[in-house]
């Protein structure tokens, strides 16, 4: 049983439907042409190891290629990915105090899809690190862990490598290009954003202002692509809404039942891979209750990890966004104080909810206008 996880290889694929599930023989996704930047750095495809430095990537971001791309019609939006997804994350945490902290691949979706960009007259394509897409369990969007993973929106291939089917079909699309991320250059993703859009004269979409690829530093944009950015970046927000809002608006009634989620809702591993070591050394097989059928096992299962800093990160315990207690009135004017959530009571997965169950607007924050 391989113990580390396997970064994404690229290679031509077929359609996702007719994959197999094989480590062995797995059909990869392909890498974008736009993103030969960042492959200057060389790297291990089993980790995607290297020891590259993001100077050469940076100074591509910084220097478009075609140098009559300013004097193009802006056409192109480009989205920031990863953050869409961590983004919606926090904001579900910001309305609803969703704790649970991990990427969304709903973030990227409604960001896609949104008419925005068609009352603008610009089409959208998103850039993201790869191991969102297919990797450890622990860097994947929507994933996190087997407790937290949201069952229809992902796929076990076996190795203890993941594939989020979401934005997997998003790749196939040509919607979605997949970017990774060797040591040491763990922003080659915003390289190759920067670079993209500036080759094609687009916007982009992210609430990341990239300081550090334009903070003067050599092979870094410095002031020219400050100047780029400020008149080419735009943020955006999500507003969240209610799920009294959705239930009323579907005719359901409340409370509302709870969501799958977790790998109790997936199909069995497969069962070469349900056997593990016990302490003297012996052989163990994963059964569920009562022994009827394999069971999901971290140890197995979910090992390694591309993000090892985000391993049980939730929101308002490791980043630093607590709820702070608040104080009010009592009778007779005294003051008492509201108990806060306790870190040890789960969260309600609204997460792994249904779209139609918690409606949510993707926004921009200021009015664009796209100059030729």
């Amino acid at each position: 049983m391989p113990g580390s996880a396997r970064s994404v290889r690229h290679a031509s694929t077929p359609s996702p439907r007719a994959m197999p599930v094989t480590a062995a023989k797995r059909p990869r996704i392909a890498t974008p042409t736009v993103t030969a930047a960042a492959a200057e750095a060389p790297m291990n495809p089993a980790r995607g190891g290297g020891d590259a430095s993001l100077s050469s990537t940076d100074a591509a971001a910084a220097r478009p290629d075609n140098a009559d791309a300013s004097n193009a019609p802006c056409s192109v939006v480009v989205l920031d990915g990863a953050n869409l997804a961590w983004t919606y994350s926090a904001s579900l945490f910001a309305k609803l105090g969703c704790r649970t902290r991990l990427p969304l691949s709903r973030g990227v979706v409604l960001a896609m899809e949104s008419e925005v960009w068609k009352e603008l007259g610009v089409e959208p394509v998103a850039f993201m690190p790869a191991s969102y897409v297919e990797g450890p369990l622990h860097g994947l969007a929507d994933g996190g862990n087997l407790d937290t993973l949201v069952p229809g929106n992902v796929q076990y291939l076996g190795g203890s490598v993941w594939r989020n089917t979401v934005l997997w079909d998003m790749v196939q699309v040509n919607k979605l290009n997949v970017v990774e991320r060797p040591a040491g250059a763990r922003s080659s993703d915003d390289a190759s954003i920067i670079k993209h859009a500036r080759e094609v004269n687009g916007m982009i979409c992210s609430n990341d202002r990239y300081t550090d690829h334009c903070d003067g530093t050599p092979g870094n944009g410095g002031k020219d692509l400050r100047r780029w950015l400020r008149h080419n970046r735009t943020g955006y927000e999500f507003r969240v809404g209610s799920v009294e809002e959705a239930a009323y608006v579907a005719g359901r009634e409340l409370p509302m039942s709870f969501p799958p989620v977790g790998s109790v809702y997936l199909p069995p591993p497969p069962d070469s891979e349900t056997t593990s070591h016990d302490v003297d050394g012996s052989d163990v097989v994963q059964r569920g209750p009562e022994g009827s059928s394999p069971t999901w096992v971290a140890e197995v299962h979910a090992v390694g990890s591309s993000r090892p800093w985000g391993l049980g990160q939730r929101w308002g315990k490791d980043g630093g966004r607590g709820r702070k207690k608040r104080r009010r009135r009592g009778v007779g004017g005294g003051a008492r104080r509201e108990r806060s959530v306790s870190d040890s009571e789960p969260d309600f997965p609204f997460w792994a909810l249904p779209d139609d169950h918690l409606p949510v607007e993707f926004a921009l924050k200021k009015s664009v206008k796209f100059v030729g």
